[in-house]
């Protein structure tokens, strides 16, 4: 009996609280087995845990958390320090007091985010069932043949069987049995919360061919009592977070089939358009693909947080080597005053010289420890998650996305910052690598222009015919009517020669091979058929089909509908053969026209068996009848030559190919996106009978085989197939595209544009997008593609395999080579050809030639631009092509790498053609670990991913495409033209909020800190402080905190017109303008020359008990130590003001708070009389207070001193040292006083 059927006969329902750890029983094979009969499945729960904490743990595991920052550790050893007797010269608590603070402050925002995440778990896991009004179950788990509601989501376990309704989120993965669809038993679900995606995603049940009939395999579970006894079996693949490929067998009543992602209900994913159905639970809880894809980003820390930890290292060695200075001082001093001076006598003589080194190192350690100011870690996370509201908040960066017809989607959206660690990063971005499709376009794709073969034509201008698709010009619908056509085109063994049949193939291609559905649009106006699909370019084609006489009407997960000029026609799809990046195509069988009969699918007499192919020219074309490929001869030269073993056609390779080449040669050329359409007639039925089962056998396949096995399969249909026509998309530029491109250039950023389409059509993109300019700017290509003689090929005996090997490696040798060095020794025979075929490519357009290019275009101030394909890049990216092994050939690819680097620096910007999601990732991370320099990669789609995962900084575009950029992302923007505000304008402000915030924080502290060490030379080294314990304790964290965190929410340099529109101001920001050595020295030198000046004039004037001397009190430590402090905070006030150049309402509030708050604290603290500890403090504030001359004394230091120090040095620097932006706000103010002058007049 199973775990499920005992808990129904009374054992009380209890949900799984916590999570259980997944025991998954693997097979050889690498599978798993899921049953009906859950006493046979592998230890599973479905609860769900995305929070860090519970209440019994909470404290540790925080703490732990935060004792990993540097500066916790260093203040806790601090606070054990001063918990030793006899050490610390003020009371431990003040040494408590404030890490505490700091560590309470991290707890609560740790607590609050868990907080949500707990409430969000708590959501997900106590989930139930549907029901009705009335309280009967909707949607639930079967149990004994019922449907129970009641069972939460947490209790849901491997092998249950799943009721969801429509509406209903999907609570665990789930494989489809049988849906409210009685007779394909389709289902459709919305993946919103997985990939972005709204569009709906047809599923159906597996099905299972007996006596020729097709029928699901499971079509008889369509009631809870039908699960009563039922045994199921899924083998399948263990858990995964690949959203698009999944593969099983599912065995039901003695029959197998294969099953894949198809028949997958993802967890998180919406039950739509569908009112109910039905599934056994594949996997749960964390093994979900939700959860799977649940993972925390790459960490990436911000270059200000790096130079932030390398500031506190050199402070902690500036502080040790002042301790062991101030040691050595209270040793000598003890050394010569012993016996002299009576009244301390006894101390002097209490310890040993080496004892009293020891422990004033102690209590030096304690007051030196304000130098690092431990209050700016909370203000700098409050500041960074400000700057990321405020950039949320921007206005000018909201928009409203369109979808693929040109419709709103939602309400309007703007920037969403997903890492505000990353804000200052920003501002020193020195490349940017973008996607092109989607990034740069709009990604909503219009027809363009179609050229279809005319078997009829005898010479390449005949033998095609273009047309054009506008709401006003239907050519094709024209030609149709003329010819009468209402019926689709028959099948031949050969091409047929009428024209019309390859017009024919060519609307039913654009019709019929696409994955798309129709949109349910229950408030549309018209009776026009609306598509919607994953790919906007499918939705483009099928409208132009549909324009113009053949209309995509209904879809199945069996069959799909068409229209012929009114006419409908049903075919049957026999077999889906999916697109991939490798093959660059997709393909789909068809059988028909059929009939619908009560027993189903009926062909009629004219029914054919088809394949329809679309896809990229460089793959359909290299695999049709009469192929003519481009083959590299290993010299860099290319030559036309007919592939091997493809069938012939005259007609195509003699005269429709030249004009096909040349026709997408000039359509890339104008920026279209360009594919190849073709399609073959599967007249041997014995012969497509064993494909199909090879096929069906491949798909049953479950584990690391089954990838192999679908290649070769794919492999063996997709050739001698006959080719009839292309398409070209327009992908039109997004808005402000071309400005921002040459602003971001100007501003000194390389972009590189990474792009799958050809070299012709990225050209172009880029010319349009500004990105390169033909005309003006010099132009650097490098072409090196590894011949195919050369490349790596396993399935070639091992022999064969070591001579091609050889030979990439010496080619890679001349390639690195090429002004005619002599080979390596081992270069012999054919090797000596191949090192010969690589100098001749590397003295071509490769590098040799670029750089000598590059160089003399930057000598004469010309712009220049670097344009290579991914093939090119295979070979100089380390560790180079597959297989090589000879140190010579790795050498050589790390040589021509290095010289890449080079050029690259001197470039303008790259396009890069012909990339793979994975080479994106690669040149990304090659780049950044070779430079050192901020990347940030931008993209729209999950082929840009991986390049975002690898990057600094990674942007993604709020696109069609759905929503895994933005999720993998560090800050998600609406378009293309935000980047510049978001660098220019954010970037810039949080790299100056932030210098200012830390250079601030550690100027303060480091006046408090000298103020100590000056007074230690007056008491002997004796480690006395000359401050109260809480006065020391509040100054580090409390008093002068507000100035700093306003400043990092508010304070910009220059206003935001100004840092938007002068590109100019954006390229000194790299070179740290704001945190360099120069900036260091601003606010450090001041920090050891204001507390000296202002030490040495109150102590020689507290020597005369100036202060509080008319009431008969003298001036003890604790009015002077008062004073002091009093002077240094308004000291440092009045220097913050001097470098804040944006003031308003918040900046000038969070100057008097700071001030008004240390009075405050002072009278307060004073007239409390303290019977524990040092009370000396009491009423001592009133008496300081109390004199006029505290007031002028703050007065003075405040203005006097910064005005007669500060003043002189800074307008010394803008006059005769300015900075880029000081010239620009120069001109900003004149312009606004001619401007101010020219109203008046």
């Amino acid at each position: 009996m199973s775990a499920r059927e005992l808990h129904t006969q009374g054992a009380p329902r209890r949900g799984l609280r916590k999570m259980a750890k997944s025991k998954h029983v693997l097979t050889e094979h690498g599978t798993m087995h899921v049953y009906s009969d859950k006493s046979k499945n592998h230890q599973s729960s479905n609860f769900i845990k995305t929070s860090k904490y519970e209440i019994w743990n909470f404290l540790p595991l925080n703490l732990y958390s935060q004792f990993g920052r540097i500066s916790n550790v260093y203040f806790f050893i601090n606070m054990c320090v001063a918990l030793v007797p006899g050490v610390s010269p003020i009371s431990p608590i003040t040494a408590i007091f404030p890490l505490v603070f700091v560590l309470a402050v991290g707890a609560a925002k740790d607590a609050y985010e868990d907080y949500h995440r707990h409430k969000d778990d708590e959501k997900w896991n106590s989930m139930p069932g549907k029901t009705n009004d009335d309280g009967s179950p909707l949607s639930g788990v079967v149990i004994n043949g019922k449907l129970d509601a009641s069972v939460p989501s947490a209790d849901i376990q491997v092998g249950d069987i799943l009721k969801i309704g429509r509406g209903e989120q999907i609570r665990a993965d789930v494989l489809l049995l049988s849906s409210s669809d009685s007779a394909e038993h389709n289902a459709y679900i919305e993946t919103m919360q997985l990939d972005g995606e709204t569009n709906a995603k047809v599923r159906q049940a597996a099905s299972t061919t007996e006596n020729n009939v097709t029928k699901n395999l499971t079509c008889d579970l369509v009631t809870p009592s039908a699960f009563q006894g039922a045994e199921i079996e899924v083998e399948c693949v263990p858990p995964s977070a690949d959203l698009h490929e999944w593969t099983g067998k599912l065995v039901y009543k003695g029959r197998s089939e294969g099953v894949n992602i198809n028949q997958f209900l993802y967890r998180g994913s919406k039950l739509v358009s569908t009112q109910w159905a039905y599934g056994i639970v594949l996997y749960c809880g964390m093994d979900t693909k939700m959860q799977k894809n649940n993972k925390p980003k790459p960490p990436k820390r911000g270059i200000l947080d790096m130079r932030l930890n390398h500031l506190l290292l050199y402070m902690l060695a500036l502080q040790i080597a002042v301790i062991l200075l101030m040691c050595a001082g209270s040793v000598l001093y003890r050394n010569a005053n012993e016996g002299d001076v009576w009244y301390i006598d006894y101390y002097l003589q209490q310890y040993s010289a080496v004892a009293t080194f020891f422990w004033r190192f102690l209590t030096y350690f304690i007051l030196v420890s304000v130098m690092i100011p431990i209050s700016l870690f909370v203000t700098i996370e409050l500041t960074k998650t400000a700057q990321a509201k405020l950039m949320g908040w921007d206005r000018k960066m909201v928009t409203t996305l369109l979808d693929a017809n040109g419709d709103p989607i939602g309400d309007p959206v703007g920037c969403n910052p997903r890492a505000s660690d990353l804000n200052e990063q920003l501002a020193i971005v020195k490349y940017i690598f973008s996607d092109k499709t989607g990034t740069l376009t709009e990604n909503r794709m219009a027809f363009h222009t179609g050229d279809i073969g005319n078997p009829e034509g005898g010479d390449p201008k005949s033998a095609g015919i273009e047309f054009e698709y506008t709401k006003k010009a239907t050519e094709l619908l024209d030609l149709l009517q003329r010819k009468n056509v209402k019926s689709p085109p028959g099948g031949y063994p050969t091409r047929s020669p009428e024209m019309i049949d390859n017009v024919m193939w060519y609307l039913m291609n654009l019709s019929l091979c696409h994955e798309l559905s129709i949109l349910d649009d229950e408030n549309k106006k018209s009776d026009v058929i609306l598509y919607q699909g994953a790919s906007p370019d499918e939705v483009a084609l099928a409208k132009v089909a549909q324009a113009n006489g053949v209309e995509f009407r209904s879809r199945t997960s069996g069959a799909m509908t068409i229209a012929i000029m009114g006419n409908e026609y049903i075919y049957k799809i026999v077999d889906t053969l999916p697109f991939t990046s490798k093959r660059k195509m997709m393909s789909i069988i068809l059988y028909g026209p059929c009939e619908a009969t009560p027993g189903g699918l009926m062909p009629t007499k004219n029914a054919i068996r088809f394949l329809l192919i679309k896809g990229a020219d460089s793959s359909v074309m290299a695999r049709c009848n009469g192929a003519i490929v481009a083959e590299s001869d290993g010299s860099g030269k290319e030559h036309m030559v007919r592939v091997e073993n493809a069938k012939p056609d005259p007609w195509y390779s003699d005269t429709y190919f030249p004009r096909l080449n040349n026709k997408l040669s000039k359509l890339g050329g104008i920026g279209l996106r360009t594919l190849v359409l073709a399609y073959k007639p599967l007249l041997d039925d014995a012969r497509y009978e064993a494909w199909h089962s090879s096929y069906v056998k491949a798909q049953k396949i479950v584990g690391p085989t089954r990838e192999t096995e679908m290649e070769e399969c794919w492999d063996k249909m997709e050739r001698d197939f006959t080719v009839c026509g292309c398409t070209a998309i327009e992908d039109r530029l997004q808005d402000k595209v071309p400005e921002t491109v040459e602003h971001l250039i100007k501003a000194g950023i390389v972009i590189w544009m990474l792009t799958g389409d050809k070299q012709e059509t990225a050209e172009t993109i880029a010319g349009t997008a500004r990105l390169i300019n033909k005309q003006t700017w010099q132009l650097c290509y490098l072409n090196a593609k590894l011949p195919g003689a050369y490349s790596e090929d396993i399935s070639l005996p091992p022999e064969q395999r070591e001579v091609r090997r050889n030979n990439c490696e010496a080619w890679l040798c001349g390639l690195a080579d090429p002004t005619g060095g002599s080979p390596p020794s081992w270069v012999q025979g054919p090797a000596l050809d191949a090192h010969k075929g690589g100098q001749a490519t590397g003295k071509g357009a490769f590098l040799m030639e670029a750089l000598t290019n590059a160089k003399n275009a930057k000598q004469r101030g010309q712009n220049c631009a670097l344009v290579t394909d991914g093939a090119t890049l295979g070979v100089l990216i380390p560790p180079g092509p597959a297989g090589i092994k000879k140190e010579e050939a790795k050498d050589a690819v790390n040589k021509m790498w290095h010289d890449f680097i080079e050029l690259a620096g001197i470039v303008n910007s790259g396009v890069l053609c012909r990339l793979t999601p994975e080479q994106k990732g690669l040149i990304v991370r090659v780049f950044q670990q070779t430079t050192g320099e901020t990347a940030l990669a931008i993209g729209d789609g999950s082929n840009d991913v991986p390049m975002i995962n690898e990057s600094y900084v990674g942007v993604g575009i709020m696109g069609l495409e759905g929503s895994q950029a933005v999720l993998a992302s560090d800050y998600a923007i609406p378009r293309f033209k935000h980047l510049r505000r978001l660098l220019m304008v954010h970037g810039r402000y949080s790299l100056y909020r932030n210098s200012i915030c830390i250079l601030f924080s550690f100027y303060k502290n480091l006046m408090l800190a000298a103020t100590q060490i000056f007074y230690s030379f007056l008491c002997g080294f004796s480690g006395q402080t000359l401050f109260d314990a809480w006065l020391l304790a509040f100054q580090n964290f409390a008093f002068t905190s507000l100035p700093p965190l306003f400043a990092g929410i508010v304070e910009q340099d220059v206003d935001e017109d100004m840092a938007e529109n002068k590109p100019e101001l954006y390229a000194e920001l790299r070179d740290g303008l704001y945190f360099n050595k120069r900036a260091m020295c601003v606010w450090f030198i001041p920090a050891i020359i204001h507390p000296l000046v202002l030490f040495l004039l109150t102590y020689s004037t507290q020597l005369n008990d100036d202060i509080g001397a008319s009431t008969g009190r003298t001036t003890d430590i604790s009015s002077h130590g008062t004073l002091i402090l009093a002077c240094q905070i308004t000291t440092a006030l009045f220097k913050l003001s001097m470098h804040i150049r944006c003031w308003n309402w918040l900046q000038v509030a969070g100057i008097m708070a700071s001030f008004i708050m240390f009075i405050l604290f002072c009278i307060i603290y004073s007239s409390i009389e303290i019977f524990w500890g040092d009370s000396s403090y009491y009423h001592s504030a009133f008496y300081t207070m109390n004199d006029p001359k505290f007031w002028l004394w703050n007065l003075f230091f405040g203005a006097g001193l910064i005005g007669a120090i500060e003043l002189p040095l800074l307008y010394f620097q803008k006059q005769y040292f300015p900075t880029t932006r000081d010239l620009a706000q120069k001109v900003a103010n004149v312009n606004k006083a001619f401007e101010t002058r020219r109203c008046q007049v």
